[in-house]
C-alpha cells in the first residue's frame, strides 16, 4: 500500500476503465520554465449556481503504536465530511509523526464503505484504492516518509468534492527505529468558494511497473506513453491540457525522477524532475501552469542506485516503485503505465548505468464527473 495511489492490476482497470488494447538514452532535457506556456482558463459555465463558502477543515488520525522494526499496511482511516455543498479543494497540508511511511487519500460518496469513522482494517470493508478513485477521486498523496507535506494548487484552482462525501486514507506505517514509536497524522484542508474557482482539476498517473534493479550498480528506467494518440481517439483533436501539480514516488534506492514532454512545442523539456530523498517533500506546484498542448506523449524516467547484492523489483518493504502523479485541467482522468507484468527490456550499460525500457501498454481514461458540480 505504499505506492502513490497504488492503482495496480485490476484495480487500475476498475478505476479508469479498461486498457487500450523504445526509448532513447538522450542527455537530460532542459528544465521547463512553467511560465513559457501558461494561459488562464475560462471558468466553468455555472454562473447561475449558488455560491459556496471557503472553509478550513481538519482531521486527526491515530495514534497507533508501532513496535521496533514493525510495519502495518492493513489500516484505513475514514472521515465523513457531512458537506451539504460541493467543496473546491485548493490545499491539503499534512503533518505526521516519523513512522508514517506513506498514505493515499480518496473521496467517495458517504454511502460507500459504510461504518464508523476512524481506523479500520481495509479488508473488512473491501476497500480498494482503484475502486475508490473511480467512485470519487484522488484527495491527497503523501511524499514517502515526509513528516510535513502540502498539496497546493495555484490561486483559483482546485478539484471538486461533491456533496455528501467521505474521505478515506490507505495507511502504510513503517518503524525502522530500534524502539517502539507512536504514529499519528493530521490533515488541514482549505477550500475555495465556487465564485473563486477558475480552473477545476483531474488526476494524471504514470508508472513503470516491471522494475529490475540490478545488484551493486545504477539503473535507469524509461517508459514513453503516447497519450497524444489517446487524446486524438477521445476527442478527435491533439492533446490539450495544462499541468498544475506533480508528485514523485519511489523508495530508498531512488535517486532521481523526471517526466519529459515528447513532441509539440515543448519537445524534450522537463515537465517535472527531482533528486530529493526519502523524508523530503516531492510535491511541486506548477505556477503558472505548464501547457503541453500538441505533445505526442510523456516519458517517465526513474534512476536507482542499488548497493545490495540482490536484484530489487517492484513492491513494498524492500521493493521499489517508479510512479508519478499530477493534476491537470483535462476533462478526463488519465493513467498510463508499463504494468508490473510487462516486459523490462535491458539495454546498454554506459558510465556505470544500465538503461532499461518497457512498452507503455496501458493507457486508460475516465471522464471526470465532478468538473461541473
Amino acid at each position: 500500500m505504499s505506492s502513490l495511489l497504488h492503482l495496480r492490476s485490476s484495480a487500475l482497470c476498475l478505476a479508469l476503465l479498461s486498457p487500450l488494447a523504445a526509448c532513447t538514452n538522450a542527455a537530460p532535457p532542459t528544465p521547463l520554465d512553467a511560465g513559457d506556456a501558461a494561459v488562464d482558463a475560462a471558468p466553468p459555465d455555472d454562473a447561475a449556481a449558488p455560491d459556496t463558502r471557503g472553509q478550513t477543515l481538519t482531521h486527526r488520525a491515530g495514534p497507533w503504536e508501532i513496535p521496533a522494526g514493525g510495519e502495518r499496511t492493513d489500516l484505513c482511516e475514514s472521515w465523513t465530511l457531512d458537506n451539504e455543498e460541493p467543496l473546491y479543494v485548493n490545499t491539503v497540508e499534512m503533518q505526521a509523526a516519523p513512522g508514517m511511511h506513506h498514505s493515499n487519500w480518496f473521496f467517495v460518496p458517504d454511502s460507500a464503505y459504510a461504518g464508523p469513522d476512524g481506523a479500520w482494517r481495509c479488508r473488512e470493508r473491501m476497500f480498494d484504492q482503484g475502486v475508490a478513485a473511480a467512485l470519487g477521486g484522488v484527495f491527497f498523496a503523501q511524499s514517502t516518509q515526509a513528516t510535513r507535506d502540502a498539496q497546493r494548487f495555484p490561486a483559483g484552482t482546485g478539484f471538486v468534492v461533491p456533496p455528501h462525501a467521505r474521505v478515506i486514507g490507505a495507511l502504510h506505517m513503517l518503524n525502522t527505529a530500534s524502539t517502539a514509536r507512536t504514529v499519528d497524522l493530521s490533515l488541514t484542508v482549505r477550500t475555495l468558494a465556487r465564485s473563486e474557482v477558475r480552473t477545476r482539476l483531474s488526476p494524471f498517473y504514470l508508472e513503470y511497473g516491471p522494475l529490475n534493479i540490478t545488484p551493486r550498480g545504477r539503473s535507469q528506467f524509461d517508459v514513453d506513453c503516447p497519450v497524444g494518440e489517446r487524446a486524438m481517439a477521445l476527442t478527435g483533436a491533439p492533446l490539450s491540457l495544462r499541468f498544475f501539480y506533480g508528485l514523485a514516488h519511489y523508495h530508498e534506492l531512488g535517486t532521481a525522477m523526471r517526466v519529459t514532454v515528447l513532441g509539440g512545442p515543448l519537445d524534450g523539456r522537463a515537465l517535472y524532475e527531482t533528486d530529493a530523498r526519502l523524508g523530503e517533500s516531492w510535491a511541486r506546484t506548477m505556477e503558472p501552469a505548464v501547457d503541453i498542448t500538441g505533445a505526442t506523449g510523456l516519458r517517465l524516467t526513474c534512476v536507482f542506485d542499488n548497493p545490495e547484492a540482490r536484484t530489487v523489483r517492484y513492491g513494498n518493504g524492500d521493493g521499489e516503485m517508479c510512479i508519478w502523479f499530477g493534476f491537470t485541467d483535462s476533462a478526463w482522468q488519465w493513467a498510463a503505465r508499463a504494468p508490473i507484468n510487462g516486459t523490462n527490456q535491458v539495454g546498454a550499460t554506459r558510465d556505470g548505468t544500465t538503461y532499461n525500457t518497457a512498452p507503455c501498454s496501458d493507457i486508460i481514461t475516465l471522464r471526470s464527473r465532478y468538473l461541473n458540480e
